[in-house]
């Protein structure tokens, strides 16, 4: 099994510096880097790109919350309707990247990019996000804050109290070849929709394979709300890959 490790954390005077912390700012500064440093070669200013993916990063984290309250803990808001405004508080991935994408996209839109250019844009966007998740995820297999069930496979972690599945930790390791994938995929240019399309088509299934080892998290019928979400976007994200090389090939016959 994998060995237990204490969550990294660096005390600057009264302060705790975590490590989740420095590996989340991390996955911010990664996503921004590469999608600016991508953007001219695919035809939009580095001044354009940094604003818009602010603008993702922003609508992203708050949208993050958001749904974390409403799909997973509603008593926290049945309690205290503020708590849907404490977006410094818990945040949801699936939250994050659907309400980052779709404000990405009205942002983009609303700037006068145009489908085409919007679709092109949030390929740019996408092509780093398995390396930004692989960075977050990391950081939560540092701090342990996704738990699963109980077990003896040599991918739990041997933790004080027994060992069980640590998924933020299964996700960084799938997220290391996907990232490898998107890598060596984006050498040559492709047609717009195919990294979005394939980003979900990739991830969906594992990510909801992954939900099925929670052991805490909030479920309708069965399912987290991550699970559904999970199977329409994986289904949407084929649908997309396949729009996208089909719409290639008509336009070279």
């Amino acid at each position: 099994m994998i060995p237990y490790l204490e969550h990294p954390v660096l005390a600057i005077g009264s302060y705790q510096l975590q490590a989740f912390r420095v590996l989340a700012l991390l996955a911010i500064v990664v996503e921004y880097a590469i999608v600016v440093k991508r953007a001219p070669r695919h035809g939009f200013r580095s001044e354009d790109a940094s604003s818009l993916i602010a603008w993702a990063t922003v609508l992203g984290m708050i949208s993050a919350h958001v749904f974390d309250v409403l799909a997973y803990y509603p008593e926290k808001l049945r309690d205290d309707p503020l708590e849907l405004f404490r977006v410094w508080g818990s945040l949801s991935s699936w939250g994050g990247m659907v309400g980052g994408l779709s404000g990405l996209a009205f942002v983009a839109w609303r700037r006068g990019l145009g489908a085409t250019g919007v679709l092109r844009f949030i390929d740019l966007a996408v092509y780093a996000l398995p390396i930004t998740l692989a960075v977050g995820r990391l950081g939560c297999g540092l701090q342990h804050d996704h738990l699963g069930i109980a077990s003896t496979h040599f991918l739990a972690v041997s933790f004080p109290t027994g060992p069980r599945f640590d998924l933020g930790l299964l996700e960084f390791f799938y997220l290391i070849p996907v990232s490898l994938l998107f890598v060596a995929l984006g050498r040559k240019p492709r047609p717009p929709g195919f990294f979005l399309g394939l980003f979900f088509a990739v991830y969906g299934p594992v990510r909801f394979v992954l939900d099925t080892l929670r052991n805490e998290d909030a479920r309708y019928f069965g399912w987290t709300p991550a699970q559904y979400l999970c199977v329409v976007t994986a289904l949407a994200g084929v649908a997309l890959v396949l729009w996208s090389v089909r719409g290639r090939r008509e336009a070279r016959a």
